[in-house]
């Protein structure tokens, strides 16, 4: 029971987390703003002083592949972010892959546009943290000059928590390209509240994330607690009467 309800918190901290998110970068930060009507179907009104623009004036979706295979370790995603793929052996083994993988630049946002019909659990978006190369698979969506990446970040991870990507791409298995994801209208405010939004958002977050690890700690510390009761009991260590 007491696992049970850490679980419970951690659960209600992930939906904070969400929250936080969409309300910053669909509201931005004050309360009180006026509001507009919008063109974008999953976001009836935004700040009057926002613009609304399509995706693709702020993204381009082209990228080149490792065909020279100068980078010799890939991306692969996990829960909303990118970590080293697990490699094992020479990297010459995976020339014959690799060479086929995608470059990527840091500050690209990722997109899992696969399996968009069934897959409705995982964490769809991620920023490229560095420079590197990642499948295929996913849609690159790399900034124009002078697009504040990271407040984009965010609204993608917003839309993604609303399942926005659902339903989108063709195929018997729904798969979204950049053909269709650039015709996205998009919320755009004024680049210092791009920042602003950001900044807060990074602060709140970080203190959410703070709560949840230190509560996935005490379920470990329970567990383990449990599992050496459990042992001390069945190898005599602790008589029960």
């Amino acid at each position: 029971m007491l696992v049970e309800n850490k679980e419970k918190e951690i659960l209600l901290l992930s939906e904070m987390k969400q929250r936080v998110i969409a309300d910053a970068v669909t509201r931005g930060l004050n309360p009180s703003v006026k509001l507009k009507a919008t063109n974008i179907t999953w976001l009836p009104e935004i700040p009057e002083h926002w613009e609304e623009k399509r995706l693709s004036s702020k993204f381009v979706g082209d990228v080149d592949v490792n065909k020279g295979f100068v980078y010799k370790h890939a991306f692969k995603f996990n829960y909303g972010e990118l970590v080293p793929k697990n490699e094992t052996g020479d990297s010459e083994e995976y020339r014959d892959t690799y060479i086929k993988y995608s470059l990527i630049k840091k500050g690209d946002i990722l997109i899992n546009g696969l399996n968009l019909n069934y897959d409705f659990v995982s964490q769809r978006v991620a920023c490229a943290p560095n420079d590197g190369i990642i499948t295929s698979a996913y849609l690159v969506c790399r900034p124009r000059k002078g697009v504040f990446y990271n407040y984009y970040t965010y609204l993608f991870k917003a839309m993604d928590g609303m399942k926005l990507f659902h339903g989108m791409g063709s195929g018997i298995r729904l798969t979204l390209s950049f053909k269709e994801l650039k015709k996205q209208m998009l919320p755009v405010p004024p680049l210092s509240e791009q920042q602003t939004i950001v900044s807060y958002i990074t602060e709140r977050t970080a203190k959410i994330d703070s709560l949840i690890e230190k509560l996935n700690k005490e379920i470990e510390c329970i567990k383990e607690y449990k599992q050496r009761l459990i042992s001390d009991v069945v190898t005599g260590q602790i008589k029960v009467s």
